[in-house]
């Protein structure tokens, strides 16, 4: 029987020879009855079982403990083989152990690393730690054997390493650091999410991960000292080549057993890959599929708001509703292909010459709309102008015909008068029809 480690290289003698009691194995003379006594104290006291082995390995004495652990009453245990504590499946090679040991009498502490398992008297098994040492007297040497169950301390140590699997396979970053700030744990989830090996980790400041200038890093730490939980924390955090890592944090205190605060643990998820797919999910509801300008939708939000900013900053601003001259018979002539490229065409002439704080939008079919900011009417009339000549000069290529292209434009002033968004449309609306009527009269 063998196992964890324990304290001090102890040997008992026994000053008179041992007698048999209706308790165990005592001391004999009636001289020294309080010796006796306080040796039967001291091993009831005990909180590991006790048992006490003779040269043929039949116990001579056992304690309280040993009757609770392995469930017999002591009358049953002494005199019989200590191999009645072993699994049957144990005990031929327990009973060699025994030979050998007794050959060669020693202190073997618990935690001697051997696999050793009790078997109760229901005959049910459970992991333990024994501790032996010599016991010699007049009679001969006996081994003394301190018998510890460790079924809790296999499951705790089962969890333990069950966590440490846990951890080190997450995808997350998992870390831990001091109420000193400096990293004290490190996974392999933060490996690859830092590119900082656990080595290079350990020891460093939690803000070497941290970009340079983050005003944000001194609050933060002092939130997690305070004791308070910080849960998806959307921020930028840095790789070991310094480029940026988006990451969600969900930060906590860690506390002793005692409650009180010893550091803090962080896990790290990185929210690059989503940010991109909310991003593209973004663009695509704001966007227009065919030619990548505003949609509908979007554009209207954005002339909300100038109008907005008309009425309470007096921001001018100017709209231009644009329709492509004859494209019903593009389409009808030539077929859809076409007329998409026709419309893709517009799309890169109108982006091209506009400015970058322009807000350029397909309205739907052959229509799109130019939000100006910051310009009035005239120079609005001017990029109007601008436009439908760039437009007129756009060919495209159909076989061995080219496809030429027109468009009316209207537009109007969005200023403090403006009435509401509504209106703006309307008044863009007939000034648009009105220069396409113009235009069929001239041609």
């Amino acid at each position: 029987m063998g196992g964890r480690p324990c304290t001090g290289n102890v040997e008992l003698r026994f000053a008179q020879p041992m007698m048999r009691t209706g308790h165990g194995t005592v001391l004999d003379g009636q001289d020294d009855a309080g010796v006796k006594d306080s040796f039967r104290d001291l091993l009831e006291a005990a909180p590991d079982a006790i048992v006490i082995v003779g040269a043929e390995g039949k116990m001579v004495m056992v304690n309280g403990r040993t009757e609770e652990l392995f469930g017999y009453p002591r009358e049953e245990l002494v005199g019989r083989r200590v191999e009645t504590l072993v699994p049957d499946r144990l005990r031929e090679i327990h009973s060699s152990h025994r030979v050998e040991y007794n050959a060669d009498p020693h202190v073997r502490s618990m935690g001697a690393g051997l696999e050793l398992y009790g078997q109760r008297k229901d005959g049910s098994e459970f992991p333990i730690d024994v501790s032996l040492s010599p016991l010699d007297n007049q009679d001969g040497t006996f081994v003394v054997s301190a018998i510890r169950d460790i079924t809790e301390w296999r499951r705790a140590e089962h969890d333990s390493s069950l966590f440490r699997a846990v951890v080190e396979s997450s995808q997350d970053a998992i870390i831990s650091y001091d109420l000193g700030d400096m990293i004290t744990t490190w996974n392999a989830g933060a490996e690859r999410l830092y590119g900082y090996s656990a080595d290079e980790a350990k020891g460093k400041p939690i803000g070497m991960l941290v970009p340079p200038g983050d005003g944000d890093m001194p609050d933060f730490l002092r939130r997690v000292r305070s004791g308070e939980q910080i849960d998806n924390c959307e921020t930028i955090w840095v790789h070991k080549e310094g480029t940026q890592v988006q990451v969600s944090l969900t930060v906590s205190p860690v506390r002793d057993r005692e409650g009180q605060m010893i550091g803090a643990s962080v896990i790290a998820r990185d929210i690059s890959a989503r940010l991109r797919y909310q991003e593209q999910l973004r663009y695509l509801a704001e966007h227009d599929a065919l030619t990548g300008l505003l949609n509908r939708r979007r554009f209207e939000r954005e002339v909300s708001e100038q109008v907005g900013r008309a009425h309470r900053y007096g921001e001018l601003s100017t709209l231009l509703v644009i329709d492509v001259d004859g494209f019903k018979q593009i389409n009808d002539t030539y077929g859809h292909r076409v007329g998409d490229r026709a419309l893709k065409t517009i799309a890169v002439t109108l982006k091209r010459r506009l400015r970058d704080t322009d807000k350029v939008a397909r309205m739907g079919g052959d229509e799109f709309a130019v939000l100006l900011p910051y310009a009035g009417v005239e120079q609005g009339a001017d990029i109007a102008a601008d436009l439908q000549e760039l437009i007129s000069e756009c060919v495209v290529e159909v076989e061995d015909s080219e496809v030429h292209l027109s468009m009316s434009v209207g537009f109007v002033q969005i200023d403090s008068d403006t009435k509401n968004e509504e209106s703006v449309y309307i008044e863009a609306d007939k000034a648009m029809y009105e220069n396409k009527r113009r235009a069929k009269e001239r041609g």
